[in-house]
């Protein structure tokens, strides 16, 4: 039985994550802004109001934003949703319509998942190389990067294929944002699913400053601006989120990608010179141990 918490949790859930990429601040005058509150945001609502739904009906969800992403100027995916990973990326369908996304163009950032400390337990898609997963950080509320830990529910790599994951992380514990229970309403929730909208606002400043970045340049970009928490890779990834060092890099620096080579399960590293500058998965129950979603939320460009 969920409890009352939890039913909360759910109701509010896509909402809150909407308010973290693109809040405008109206209602708590500016104090509660979103990442990019210029952004525009599409919601597509791929599960019931229980949190409950099929992997067909997120597929078909996403398979929708790649066939509409010129339509509607879709640069970003974020999905703060996650099922558990019982096969490997190439035999998991949400694993292949997250692949499709990527390769069309589209950046998609997912969730870790809530099921930490215990290893091994980076939900699907997540689990997908070329996806930019997401863990939590538990800040303490406070500016000093030194007491920052990795939020004990955040989950942990390594997946099935043996990859360190997640990509890296993000403040994710008592998290304030829109509630759609008042008009006026703002509430703290903790999560992967908090975190994630954190760092998908922040791709899409990056897009809105390099409009013709790919996917892979944009991971690349975000894993090493990365603040190293000296945790272990596969709780934290390349580290902490840091804007700072993201938009003050040197933009004519080299830098590195790993792209996922399905078939093989091997990684190929490449090398770009510059970056281009202003310029056993059915159709079962989609759930998450931790995390269940009412929405998925695709970031537009704000320019649109």
């Amino acid at each position: 039985m969920k409890s009352i918490h939890n039913i909360f949790w759910l109701i509010v859930h896509g909402t809150h994550v909407a308010g973290i990429i693109g809040g405008n601040g109206y209602s708590s005058r500016g104090k509660y802004l979103g990442v990019a509150p210029k952004s525009n945001i599409l919601a597509i609502k791929a599960l019931d109001k229980n949190g409950g739904g099929s992997t067909s009906k997120v597929i078909e969800a996403i398979s929708y934003v790649i066939e509409t992403k010129d339509k509607f100027n879709t640069r970003i995916i974020n999905l703060s949703i996650g099922t558990p990973a019982n096969n490997i990326c190439d035999n998991d369908p949400l694993c292949k319509v997250v692949n499709k996304a990527i390769e069309s163009g589209l950046v998609v950032v997912a969730a870790a998942g809530n099921s930490g400390p215990s290893r091994g337990t980076i939900l699907s898609p997540g689990t997908n190389q070329n996806v930019i997963t997401v863990g939590a950080v538990d800040d303490k509320r406070t500016p000093n990067i030194s007491d920052d830990t990795i939020a004990s529910f955040s989950s942990r790599g390594p997946t099935l294929e043996g990859l360190q994951k997640p990509d890296l992380v993000a403040p994710g514990v008592s998290i304030n944002s829109l509630s759609n229970t008042k008009s006026d309403s703002y509430v703290p929730l903790s999560g992967t699913s908090m975190a994630t909208p954190l760092v998908s606002g922040s791709i899409a400043l990056l897009l809105n400053k390099y409009t013709n970045l790919t996917p892979f340049e944009v991971k690349s970009m975000l894993m090493n601006s990365c603040i190293d928490l000296k945790d272990l890779k596969v709780h934290q990834g390349a580290g902490m989120l840091n804007l700072k060092n993201l938009f003050n890099s040197d933009e004519k620096n080299n830098f590195y990608y790993n792209e996922y080579d399905r078939k093989k399960y091997k990684y190929k590293k490449y090398q770009e010179s510059t970056v281009k500058a202003a310029t056993t998965t059915s159709d079962s129950e989609f759930y998450e141990t931790a995390i269940m979603i009412l929405v998925i939320l695709l970031l537009l460009d704000s320019r649109v």
